[in-house]
């Protein structure tokens, strides 16, 4: 009887065969491409979304900017309609002061898209919270007449109304169409 060994010789032949280690090699640098062009893809896609998804933050922003300056506005004109130009009573004219809403505008300050924002958009809407705070404080110390400033603050308000608010809604409507060339609608990459 034959004794089988426990330990089969092994057989190294295909080892020193060329064509084995040419066909390892193309294994390793197929899975080596592999992975970068998938890896290349996928940074593609990442910056791609991110890119989009600022623009459509950026919209928003413009939107809530556009919907808050417009009703400040009306609040503005009609406090210098109804106490400015009027001419009430000192007391009147502080106590129904208009508290201006800021709370898109405060936030802007925290939103890393509102540099996105053209600047020229950032600087009018400075301008008239500054310009408009300025002219009624300046009437509530009666440094300036009452219905002056109110007449100032009328055409603060017009010029908002007719230069700045259409700005800033065609600059939000610029984005949305850009976005909507690309195949991205408002709203569909918040939902994902």
């Amino acid at each position: 009887m034959e004794k089988t060994p426990l330990v089969k010789k092994l057989d190294n032949q295909e080892l020193k065969n060329t064509g084995f280690w040419l066909s390892q090699l193309f294994m390793i640098i197929s899975t080596i491409v592999g992975v970068y062009l998938a890896a290349q893809s996928g940074l593609e896609q990442a910056l791609t979304f991110d890119a989009y998804s600022k623009m459509e933050d950026n919209y928003y922003l413009r939107q809530s900017l556009h919907a808050e300056l417009a009703d400040n506005a009306d609040a503005i004109e009609a406090y210098a309609d109804e106490f400015l130009i009027r001419s009430r009573p000192l007391q009147e004219i502080k106590n129904f002061r208009p508290p201006l809403d800021r709370y898109v505008w405060e936030t802007m300050k925290y939103n890393p898209t509102t540099l996105e924002t053209p600047s020229s958009l950032i600087t009018q809407a400075r301008r008239f919270y500054s310009h408009s705070d300025n002219l009624m404080d300046r009437a509530e110390r009666r440094a300036l007449g009452a219905n002056y400033a109110g007449k100032q603050l009328k055409q603060l308000v017009k010029k908002l109304r007719e230069q700045t608010l259409p700005e800033l809604k065609r600059s939000a409507e610029h984005l949305k169409k850009e976005l909507s060339e690309k195949g991205v609608e408002i709203g569909s990459l918040k939902e994902t």
